[in-house]
């Protein structure tokens, strides 16, 4: 319909080649992605009347909360025990539930599942999408779930209130956001007395915001209000609807805003903060009793990431069906961004990517005041799987 009257463009942005767009009687031409993203706008005024709802919190800064786990067992101050030396499998396959949140930086999960690489360690691997919040982190103590991608602040809190949850991976070691605001916004300046919405309160959109508000000089808790909007939908009709001008945002988020007069004023991306998403743990309780299947399966993950990653042409058809895209550019885009810049070969945890959330989350905790991240960070899984070359897989 030629509504569409350009892109700008940053690195590699293949999404921005594709448009498609309608007019509506009152607002004038609106511009998707595909039809897939006109199927999601409409799908989030859905919700709209809920944030409608919201808006006389916007003078009002939100106060995070912490969703309470089920009662956890007592933290050890036990060593870590060491990961199990890799083992013929025989047998029948053992069965695991794995939870895991949206988004391209979880392909090698969705890749070795549907490439067969875990079916070849032996396990039999049911991929459960609880998100990367308090749901999966309760899921994973009360054994519904035996390992968990998740946020990391979600980790440290409920070690911080009794879990004993181990830190085996860090999948998104940097914060994959960029931070999109509406036209009336051209500066840090315009920021102060906006609102900003975030996922949910203590979440890694919350953790994100505060971190870049922070170093761009902002109190975040006096210079803006930061709303959590609880849903994902809510979240961008709200943005659209002009009651909330900023967000940070991923690639499929960031197509949608830009083709609908947002702009980029910040890009976390590039600054390499160290960062906690993506974390993948485990009860020590089960890693200690099943050591050869935690073992297996980081043989399995990190075999995945290395594989997927010389294999674009493969992947994009895993991750169009897993996050159900329609766009091949855009499809294309989060492949090349979360693979090709996110993800690293060797997914490391650090103390150092749970220093921002532990930082902000002791404000409202003080359990997390002096937390000592380090005594539940075991890395010998992965140095096992390293020794083997799994790595280096193609």
């Amino acid at each position: 319909m030629g509504c569409l009257a350009g892109y700008p463009e940053r690195g590699v942005t293949p999404w921005a080649r594709a448009g498609w767009c309608s007019t509506d009687e009152k607002k004038g031409p609106r511009v998707y992605s595909s039809l897939a993203d006109r199927r999601r706008f409409l799908k989030a005024r859905l919700a709209l009347s809920a944030v409608v709802a919201l808006t006389v919190l916007l003078a009002v800064a939100c106060t995070p909360e912490t969703a309470a786990p089920p009662p956890p067992a007592q933290a050890t101050d036990s060593p870590i025990s060491a990961a199990a030396p890799a083992t013929v499998v025989s047998g029948p396959a053992t069965k695991i539930r794995v939870s895991y949140p949206e988004g391209g930086a979880h392909l090698p999960l969705f890749y070795a599942r549907d490439k067969g690489i875990f079916a070849k360690n032996g396990l039999s691997v049911a991929l459960q999408g609880l998100g990367g919040g308090p749901v999966a982190a309760a899921a994973l103590q009360s054994g519904e779930i035996q390992i968990v991608d998740i946020t990391g602040s979600e980790v440290v809190s409920a070690n911080a209130a009794g879990a004993d949850i181990i830190i085996l991976a860090t999948l998104t070691p940097v914060y994959p956001y960029v931070f999109e605001v509406s036209q009336a916004v051209s500066s840090k300046d315009d920021l102060k007395g906006k609102t900003i919405a975030v996922r949910a309160s203590g979440d890694a959109t919350d953790i994100a915001t505060r971190v870049l508000l922070k170093k761009e000089g902002l109190d975040p808790d006096k210079d803006v209000t930061i709303l959590a909007v609880q849903q994902e939908g809510a979240r961008m009709a709200s943005l659209m609807a002009g009651q909330i001008c900023c967000t940070v945002a991923q690639v499929q988020d960031r197509v949608l805003l830009e083709k609908n007069n947002f702009h980029m004023l910040f890009d976390m991306t590039t600054l390499r903060i160290p960062n906690a998403q993506g974390v993948i743990a485990t009860s020590r309780a089960y890693a200690k009793d099943r050591p050869d299947v935690i073992q297996r399966f980081m043989d399995s993950l990190i075999e995945s990431i290395a594989r997927s990653k010389n294999d674009r042409a493969g992947s994009l058809p895993v991750l169009k069906a897993q996050l159900k895209l329609e766009d091949d550019a855009i499809v294309a885009a989060t492949y090349d961004f979360f693979i090709g810049e996110v993800v690293p070969n060797v997914p490391t945890p650090t103390a150092a990517q749970f220093a921002d959330g532990i930082s902000i989350l002791s404000r409202q905790n003080d359990k997390l005041r002096g937390f000592d991240v380090a005594r539940f960070i075991d890395t010998s899984y992965l140095d096992n799987s390293l020794k083997r070359g799994l790595h280096k897989s193609r």
